[in-house]
């Protein structure tokens, strides 16, 4: 099996297969060692999502974007399709699981030194506005 087929992160040894071209249409079986997970069969036809999807018109507004009613029409079904396939994922026992490696790494981060800047005058200089101490910028949300 080629690498291109499993997912992003998967062994070879775990043979999880994906397919790009079933995301939207029907999923097979994803099949992993049980040594490893429990999976149950399931297709992303069922609505297993326990996941309420998002009000897309005021999402929009979030986002700075305008969407129409044909827009958001045509939208809200494939965001209820990524909704219930999130809703297949939490159905997935892990309670035998052990965490990875990852999970287990230490700190590596540099140590929280305070360090002073030189160009403070010159940062200031380049801003619109400026108010001791804050520097002032255009509202980006509205708060509805």
């Amino acid at each position: 099996m080629s690498s291109k087929g499993l997912l992003r992160g998967a062994s070879l040894t775990a043979n999880a297969v994906w397919h790009r071209s079933s995301f939207f249409s029907k999923v097979t079986t994803v099949s992993v060692h049980r040594k490893f997970f429990k999976f149950r069969s399931f297709s992303s036809t069922t609505t297993c999502s326990s996941l309420q999807p998002p009000d897309l018109s005021r999402l929009a507004k979030t986002a700075q974007i305008s969407l129409t009613p044909n827009e958001v029409e045509e939208i809200a079904p494939k965001i209820q399709k990524v909704l219930d396939w999130f809703g297949q994922l939490q159905g997935v026992d892990l309670e035998s699981v052990e965490p990875s490696i990852r999970a287990e790494t230490e700190n590596n981060l540099r140590d929280n030194a305070p360090e002073t800047f030189d160009h403070r005058d010159a940062m200031i200089a380049s801003v619109p506005s400026y108010e001791e101490p804050y520097i002032k910028v255009p509202r980006v949300l509205s708060m509805d």
